[in-house]
C-alpha cells in the first residue's frame, strides 16, 4: 500500500504513543482492520478526535463475577474503551468443568469485545473443598492449544506448588511447553517461599500493600494493581508506579472481581486507569499499564497503536477523565452499534441440586450444656478473613437437639456451605462475624471457588429456607426476612453463576437482593458479595467449605467447637 492509495478510515488527534511513552499529534490509517500507517492517508470515512489511545486491556477478571454471561458482559464493556480482557474461567470450570470453559469461550464469540481465555489452573482449588468438576493436566492441554486461551489460569495452590506437587508442575510445564504465560495467585507469600514461587510463576495480582508487591517485583514477576469490587487495592498500590526501583512497565491494571452494580456505575479497568491519574500517574502511563504492559505479558498483538497492529482503538475526548466517544474493534468504529440479542448461552443450566435441607442439618449438636467457645471466622475486609474466638449459647432447636446458636447481638452469625453439585449433599458448618446481619439469611450459589450453597443467618430456620429457595430456583442470590415473610431473589440458572439476561436487569434484581440485605442490618463493606468469599479455602486466615472449618496457613481443616 502506498501513500496515496485510499484507506477504509482515517482518524485524526492526539495519539497516546504507549510504545514511546509520548503524546502526538497524527492520524491513523487503518485499513483491513488494521493499523497500516501513522500519518495522513485519502480514507473513505475520516474522524477527528482529541485523543486516540489503545483499547484497554483488563489483565485479569472472572467474567462470572458480573453475574452476567460473556457475551452480556462485552457488549457491557466495550462502550467504555475496554476492547479486551484474559479471563479466567474457573469459576465456571468449577461448576462444569472443560464443557463450561468451552461453553463459556463459544459465548464470547457473540460480543466484538476480544475475550482472551486462561486455562484453569486450579480446579479444584483444593482437596479441602468439593466442586462440581476436576480439570485435570490432559485437559489443560487441550485447553491450551485453542488459540483464544493465552496462559495458564492462575495457579493458587501454592502449598502444592512448593511441595513438588506433580499434577501443579505438569500444569505449568504445559503451559511452557505452549510457550504461554503462567498467573500467579500468592497472597501473604513472602521471602523464601516466594524466591520459590518466582520460579515458577509470572506475575501475581494478590498483593495489598506496597511492600508485598514491591517484593514479588523485585523478585521478576509482574505485578498487576487489581481494583475490582471485593478487593480495591489501587490506592495502596499506585506509588510503585513513582519508585526508583520499580520499572512501571511491569505493572498492569486488572479488576479480578467485579460485580453488576459496580460494572454498571464505575465500569472495569477503565476506572482503574482513571483512578491512576486521579492520582497523579501521567496519563499515557496510566494508559501503558492498562495496554501495552499486558499485551507484552500475553504476547498480544494489540493494545498499542503502530502499522501493524489490530485497529482497537478508543477515540476521546478528554484523556484525563477518560470520556469515550468513539470505540473502534478491527477497524469497525462503535461495533456494538446496532448488535443484536445474542443466542442462548452455551453455557450449562441445571447445575444446583441437593437434598432439601432442615434447619437442623445447618446447626452444629452440642450435648453437653453451654456456653461454648467457638472458632470465628473473622470477615476483615472485602476478601480477607482473620481467626476468632468467641463464647456461643446452647439452645435447644424446636423441639429437637441442642445446639450451638448464633449471637447477632455480638455480630456472631451462623453460617453453612451445602454441596450444590449433586454428590454427597455434604454440609460444613460454623460462624461469621463482622456481617452485621441482625436478623433473617442471605445465601447464594456464587461461593469462590467451589461455588457450593453458602448461606448466613441469624436463624437456622431462616437459613434453610433460603437454601432450598436457592436449590428449586437453579441458583443464585437471595435473601429471606423473617419480619416481613419476604423472598428476594436475583437467579442465576447458568451454572448457578451467571444470567444471560440484559446487564440492566440484572443489575436491578441484584440491587433488591443488596437493598433488602441492609434492610436485614448486612453492613459490610463488600455487601452481598462479601458472603462469596468465606468458603474460598486458599487466601488466610479461615474459611468454611462444605467439609468443615479449614485453618488456611495449615491447610488443614481445624475444629469450630473449642471446648
Amino acid at each position: 500500500m502506498t501513500a496515496t492509495d485510499t484507506v477504509d478510515l482515517s482518524i485524526s488527534g492526539t495519539v497516546v504513543d504507549v510504545t514511546n511513552g509520548t503524546l502526538r499529534e497524527t492520524s491513523v490509517a487503518i485499513d483491513d482492520g488494521e493499523i497500516v500507517a501513522l500519518g495522513d492517508r485519502p480514507a473513505d470515512r475520516e474522524i477527528q478526535t482529541e485523543y486516540i489511545a489503545p483499547g484497554l486491556i483488563d489483565a485479569h477478571m472472572h467474567v462470572e463475577s458480573s453475574m452476567v454471561t460473556a457475551s452480556r458482559y462485552g457488549n457491557a464493556v466495550l462502550e467504555r474503551g475496554v476492547t479486551s480482557v484474559v479471563a479466567d474461567p474457573h469459576e465456571i470450570a468449577n461448576v462444569c468443568g472443560v464443557s463450561g470453559v468451552r461453553g463459556m469461550i463459544e459465548d464470547a464469540s457473540y460480543t466484538p469485545l476480544k475475550m482472551r481465555f486462561t486455562a484453569p489452573s486450579s480446579v479444584p482449588a483444593s482437596h479441602l473443598q468439593d466442586g462440581g468438576a476436576t480439570v485435570g493436566v490432559e485437559d489443560v492441554r487441550e485447553l491450551l492449544a485453542d488459540e483464544r486461551v493465552i496462559a495458564l489460569g492462575e495457579v493458587m495452590n501454592i502449598p502444592g506448588l512448593l511441595a513438588g506437587d506433580e499434577t501443579v508442575h505438569a500444569k505449568i510445564e504445559a503451559a511452557r511447553e505452549s510457550g504461554l504465560t503462567v498467573d500467579g495467585h500468592a497472597p501473604r507469600v513472602t521471602g523464601d517461599d516466594l524466591q520459590a514461587v518466582a520460579r515458577y510463576l509470572d506475575n501475581d495480582h494478590e498483593s495489598v500493600t506496597a511492600a508485598e508487591a514491591l517484593e514479588k517485583l523485585h523478585a521478576g514477576m509482574r505485578v498487576y494493581i487489581r481494583e475490582g469490587s471485593c478487593s480495591k487495592n489501587l490506592d495502596e498500590l499506585i506509588a510503585l508506579v513513582d519508585r526508583d526501583d520499580v520499572d512501571s512497565r511491569r505493572l498492569s491494571l486488572c479488576s479480578d472481581d467485579r460485580d453488576v452494580t459496580e460494572l454498571v456505575e464505575l465500569g472495569s479497568v477503565d476506572f482503574a486507569v482513571e483512578r491512576a491519574i486521579e492520582h497523579g500517574v501521567d496519563p499515557v502511563e496510566a494508559v501503558q499499564m492498562a495496554t501495552i504492559n499486558t499485551a507484552e505479558s500475553y504476547g498480544l498483538p494489540f493494545g498499542r497503536v503502530q502499522p501493524g497492529a489490530p485497529a482497537d482503538l478508543v477515540c476521546l475526548s478528554d484523556l484525563t477523565s477518560w470520556d469515550v466517544d468513539h470505540v473502534v474493534i478491527d477497524g469497525v468504529p462503535d461495533p456494538t452499534e446496532g448488535i443484536g440479542e445474542p443466542p442462548a448461552t452455551t453455557v450449562e443450566t441445571d447445575t444446583v441440586s441437593f437434598e432439601a435441607v432442615e434447619p437442623a442439618d445447618l446447626a452444629i449438636e452440642r450435648l453437653s450444656g453451654g456456653p461454648v467457645r467457638v472458632q470465628v471466622i473473622d470477615s476483615i475486609g472485602r476478601i480477607q478473613t482473620a481467626r476468632m474466638e468467641r463464647e456461643l449459647p446452647i439452645e435447644r432447636l424446636g423441639g429437637g437437639p441442642e445446639v450451638v446458636t448464633p449471637d447477632p447481638a455480638a455480630d456472631v452469625v451462623a453460617l453453612s456451605v451445602i454441596e450444590r453439585h449433586g454428590g454427597d449433599g455434604s454440609i460444613g458448618n460454623g460462624f461469621v462475624h463482622g456481617l452485621g446481619l441482625d436478623r433473617g439469611a442471605v445465601g447464594m450459589t456464587v461461593a469462590h471457588d467451589a461455588h457450593n450453597c453458602l448461606v448466613a443467618g441469624t436463624s437456622f430456620d431462616a437459613m434453610a429456607r433460603v437454601a432450598n429457595h436457592l436449590e428449586a430456583v437453579g441458583g443464585g442470590v437471595a435473601t429471606f426476612d423473617p419480619d416481613t415473610e419476604t423472598m428476594e431473589t436475583l437467579e442465576l440458572p447458568v451454572g448457578g453463576l451467571m444470567s444471560d439476561e440484559p446487564l440492566a436487569s440484572v443489575n436491578e434484581q441484584f440491587r433488591t437482593v443488596e437493598t433488602a440485605a441492609r434492610e436485614m442490618g448486612l453492613d459490610h463493606e463488600g455487601g452481598v458479595h462479601a458472603l462469596t468469599f468465606l468458603a474460598l479455602e486458599v487466601i488466610p486466615e479461615r474459611r468454611l467449605t462444605n467439609n468443615g472449618l479449614v485453618d488456611v496457613e495449615a491447610f488443614e481443616y481445624t475444629d469450630v467447637v473449642l471446648e
